[in-house]
Formats: C-alpha cells, sequence, structure tokens
C-alpha cells in the first residue's frame, strides 16, 4: 500500500530586517576636518636650483589661495603650472583670478560621464608626462584635498621628486605620503605676519640693537646697559601716533527755543506696498490686504524668474560661498556679500534689485537661510 507523501512546510516569509548586511545601505563618510601642517614653509621652500611644477585641483580647492600660492613660490623657477576643471561651470570665478597670474595654465576638462572625475584623471596623467619629459621638475606641488593622488605622489617619490601638498582638508593619506604638506589657511597667516614684522620700526631697532650689542665690549657697562633699556621699551613704542587735539573753547549756552504749538497727530498711513522699483519683498511687509500680497508675490515671482536667467550671478554666488566654507557651513550673509563684491566688481549690472541680500541667496535655489538671534546665516545645499 503506497504511504501518502508528506506535506512540506512553507518556509516563513523573511522579514525586510533580515537583508544580508551587504545589502544594507553604507553609512555615509566623515567629512574631513581642517589639517594642521606637517612642515613650515622654510622648510618647504629650502631647495637650491629647483624647478617646480604647480597642479591644482580646481574641483575642490578655491581660487582665492592664488595668491597665497604665487607669494609662496616668489621667484622659484616653473616648469608648469596647471589648474584642472570644468571652468564654465560654479568654477567661472578662476578665469579672473588666473588673469593675475599668467603663467597659470587652466585646463578646462568637462565631466561627460556622470560619477567620473575627468579633471582628477586629466591631472594624474599630465603629472606623469612632466616627470617623463626632458627637464622634468624636481619638486612637485599639488594643491588638493583629494586623496585619489596618493598613487601617482608615490610613484613621483619613487622617482626622486619632491612633493609638496597643499590644501586645507586634505586626507590624511596624502598628507603622509608627501614629504611637507602646508595648510593654505595656516600657510596665508604665516605669510602675512612675516610681511607685517618686515614693516614693523620696532624690528629694525631690535636689529641695530644687536648690532651694537655685538659690536660693543661686553667690559662696556654703560652702553650694555642702555641697550637693555631699548630693548625694553620696543614692545611699546608707538609710531606715527597722532597728536591730541587742544580741548575747544566751551561755547555760551543757548537760550531755550519757545515752545511749539502741539500739533494734531496724523492720521496712519495705509501699509506701502513693495514695488518692482525698489526691490522690497512682500514677505517684508506686515499687514498688507489680500490684494497687496497677491501684488507682491507676482512681483517676488518676476524677479526670481530674472535672477534665474542670470547664471553668471548664482555661479558667482555659489563660488564665493564655497571658497569661504565648504557646503552645509553656515556664514554670515555679510560676509558672502562683501566677497561677492570684492571679487565680482560690476557683476551688478542689470541685476534684478534686491532690497535684503539674503532674499537673493534664497532664489537661487542653492542656499539655506535662517536667522540666528539678530544674524542671519545662509549655507551653500550640499
Amino acid at each position: 500500500m503506497a504511504r501518502p507523501k508528506s506535506k512540506k512546510s512553507a518556509p516563513a516569509p523573511r522579514s525586510r530586517a533580515s537583508k544580508p548586511a551587504s545589502r544594507r545601505a553604507k553609512p555615509a563618510a566623515p567629512r574631513q576636518a581642517n589639517a594642521s601642517s606637517t612642515s613650515t614653509p622654510e622648510a618647504a621652500k629650502a631647495q637650491p636650483n629647483q624647478r617646480i611644477g604647480v597642479l591644482i585641483d580646481a574641483d575642490n580647492v578655491s581660487h582665492q589661495h592664488l595668491p597665497t600660492l604665487r607669494r609662496f613660490i616668489g621667484e622659484t623657477e616653473i616648469s608648469a603650472a596647471r589648474a584642472y576643471g570644468d571652468f564654465n561651470g560654479r568654477l567661472s570665478g578662476w578665469r579672473a583670478a588666473a588673469q593675475e597670474w599668467p603663467a597659470l595654465e587652466l585646463v578646462d576638462q568637462r565631466s561627460y560621464t556622470p560619477g567620473k572625475n575627468a579633471a582628477d584623471m586629466r591631472l594624474t596623467i599630465d603629472a606623469v608626462k612632466l616627470m617623463a619629459g626632458t627637464t622634468p621638475p624636481t619638486t612637485l606641488i599639488f594643491v588638493t584635498n583629494d586623496s585619489d593622488f596618493t598613487p601617482v605622489v608615490e610613484d613621483a617619490k619613487r622617482l626622486g621628486v619632491r612633493i609638496i601638498v597643499m590644501g586645507e582638508r586634505t586626507h590624511k593619506a596624502l598628507r603622509s605620503t608627501a614629504h611637507h604638506y602646508l595648510n593654505l589657511s595656516e600657510l596665508r597667516e604665516r605669510l602675512d605676519d612675516e610681511q607685517a614684522a618686515k614693516s614693523d620700526p620696532r624690528r629694525a631697532l631690535g636689529l641695530i640693537a644687536q648690532a651694537l650689542r655685538a659690536l660693543t665690549p661686553k667690559t662696556n657697562k654703560e652702553v650694555g646697559g642702555l641697550l637693555d633699556q631699548l630693548e625694553k621699551m620696543l614692545p611699546e613704542l608707538q609710531f606715527g601716533a597722532a597728536p591730541q587735539r587742544a580741548a575747544r573753547e566751551s561755547r555760551p549756552e543757548r537760550e531755550p527755543r519757545p515752545t511749539a504749538p502741539r500739533r494734531e497727530p496724523r492720521p496712519a498711513r495705509e501699509p506701502r506696498r513693495p514695488s518692482e522699483n525698489s526691490g522690497h519683498d512682500y514677505r517684508d511687509t506686515p499687514n498688507l490686504t489680500p490684494a497687496q500680497q497677491a501684488q507682491g508675490k507676482a512681483e517676488s515671482d518676476q524677479r526670481r524668474a530674472q535672477l534665474h536667467s542670470r547664471r553668471d550671478i548664482i555661479e558667482a554666488l555659489a563660488d564665493v560661498a564655497l571658497g569661504l566654507a565648504p557646503p552645509g557651513e553656515w556664514l554670515k550673509v555679510e560676509v558672502i556679500k562683501k566677497f561677492l563684491l570684492q571679487e565680482h566688481p560690476g557683476l551688478e549690472a542689470n541685476a534684478p534689485r534686491y532690497a535684503k541680500f539674503y532674499r537673493m541667496l534664497e532664489d537661487t535655489g542653492r542656499f539655506d537661510v535662517q536667522l540666528q538671534g539678530s544674524t542671519v546665516m545662509a549655507r551653500l545645499k550640499e
């Protein structure tokens, strides 16, 4: 007699929480913090008869650091100086900055495939070509925050090329591979302090005091005592102080004016609605009637459309903010406006008029704006 077949129990449905670990979302990589310099400018520069090659990753380093880079290089011979990126987009500010440094070549490299950084590949290829040339540079300066250039730096070191890396949030792997790493912000402060010291009369007087002490015999205690007094006075010396003005003679008191007749209070004015010419936003004007709000909204929409037709303004705003802080970091709106006017003079020609600058940042769609206390802050969206 045939034995009945046993029914197989159906497998229990797997819950969503039991997905394989390989399919789970990976945690986002932490943002690199500012990295302090591991060398001094003197140690990085001290090489006789060197030829320098400068390769700049413009995608993640602001053009505002170019003056600092030029001051560091000084009169040293340059084999090549190139910056890589898409300079027709948000990096348009590099074009104006490059005009101040004729030796710098902008290598305009667009990324044809999403997610692939063609500029990094072009920079790496050019670095290899420079090292394989007939007169290769003895020193290569990589201006970047990206760790992707670590392999080419290791190859260059094996060929005897001296490597200097400059950046602000440069990855630890690249910093540790290079011979010298300089934080660009720290370097700018160091060079500014040195320049200020050169123009300080106290420094010149201190050098004179040192020379006199070296020339004066140690047995001459009178001269030694005078030099001691001079050196103690140096920190408190003041140069070019304006003389105090003599106190003005007291004027005779005026006779009190006759009391004016009391005026009747004026009737309350109707709230002033925003107009297209003034640049006021209807959201900044309280107590508007529904009709005035509708009119103000229409003018605000028209002003926003005019702004979006000026892509140069939007890209300049994003470029300035990116040069001051990474995306997602809050900045004072006043600081963004100040640097925009300094780096892009004449940009406001035929631009839509805004009574409040932060409203322009909001209308670009590229910024978050919020009020912190009495200060308006903004950040570039990530």
